[in-house]
């Protein structure tokens, strides 16, 4: 899986769940909790399903950690 890049908006860094593969964005949606979708105004467009990077930053580590870790332990 490829970490993305993120959307720098007044300072913040954001990314939208339609960069994700739809298989992805599930998984993160549903890991994370109620409310954190967001919708950002951008240059007179308004981005939907937006989370803040370091919150996607921590899942993206934890679940490529975990699938690294899972995947050593087949045989």
């Amino acid at each position: 899986m490829t970490k993305l890049v993120p959307i720098s908006i007044e300072g913040r860094k954001w990314i939208q769940l339609s960069q994700l593969s739809s298989k992805q964005a599930q998984q993160l949606k549903s890991w994370l909790p109620v409310n954190s979708l967001k919708k950002i105004l951008f240059q007179g467009m308004e981005l939907n399903e937006c989370v803040d990077f370091s919150t996607y930053e921590y899942w993206f580590r934890s679940r490529h950690v975990s699938n690294r870790s899972q995947n050593a332990l087949d045989f």
